[in-house]
């Protein structure tokens, strides 16, 4: 007597059930993989589309090429732009020259350059710049002697209290000078930053000064001339002035004009 071994012969039914588990597991993945996707995009995306209708401005085509050091970051950076109808159109990459005075902001899709309407934005916001956080621009309205190309321009608030102090970031041209470029000589215009200090307190009183010295800062307040000179003395700066001097220097005048 011959022993058959007991072997299954898969039928119509199993075959079947062999299909939908595998049809399962092919859509599980891509699932997983669309996911995956999605979450990588979102982290890489710097520039969403969200918000981007609210931007109003023109392709920036200048007829000569903008001198890097004009502007106050020369890489694109993340920011907050705050609208004069109310919205905020948030993460988008811009930038700012002091010399034109002008936001930028880079497309995401075409890489094209757009120069925002100024009459549209009241401030904007620097997410990150040099891992500081709280760099914010404000559009400011000042009178024509003070800058004579416009009566609104983007100033960046330094210290805002009852007294406020807002750096206007212009800049002197100084002459040319001859550079070397693929061979052949190319004349280069060079400017020189000079900043405009608004000192604006809380009734819209307006005080510009184009230097932080002695005799700039009298004018301040000329009755007050021995405090200021004691303050100057006990807060010395150095070469540089850095953005923790001006806010004791602007918490101090707000005393003066108390």
């Amino acid at each position: 007597m011959c022993i058959i071994p007991d072997t299954h012969i898969p039928n119509q039914t199993d075959q079947m059930k062999t299909k939908i588990f595998l049809a399962h597991i092919i859509i599980l993945m891509f699932c997983f993989q669309n996911l995956f996707c999605q979450k990588t995009s979102s982290i890489n995306n710097t520039d969403s589309n969200e918000g981007i209708s609210s931007l109003t401005g023109e392709l920036f085509t200048p007829d000569l090429i903008v001198d890097p050091t004009t502007y106050f970051n020369r890489e694109w950076l993340a920011g907050d732009i705050f609208l004069s109808n109310g919205e905020v159109v948030r993460n988008k990459l811009i930038k700012y020259n002091g010399l034109l005075d002008e936001l930028f902001w880079q497309e995401p899709r075409s890489k094209n350059v757009v120069k925002l309407d100024k009459e549209a934005i009241l401030q904007f916001h620097f997410l990150n710049l040099n891992s500081d956080s709280t760099v914010y621009f404000r559009k400011l309205k000042v009178k024509k002697y003070i800058l004579a190309d416009s009566a609104e321009v983007f100033g960046e608030v330094v210290y805002d209290g009852s007294l406020s102090l807002f750096i206007l970031h212009t800049y002197k041209f100084e002459g040319t000078e001859l550079i070397r470029k693929g061979g052949s000589l190319f004349e280069k215009k060079v400017y020189n930053e000079e900043p405009i200090y608004i000192f604006r307190s809380a009734n819209n009183k307006t005080f510009v000064a184009k230097s932080l010295k002695r005799k700039s800062l009298y004018a301040f307040s000329p009755g007050n001339k021995d405090k200021i000179k004691d303050f100057l003395k006990t807060n010395k700066t150095g070469k540089f002035i850095n953005n923790l001097y001006l806010v004791r220097l602007t918490q101090f005048l707000g005393t003066l004009s108390n």
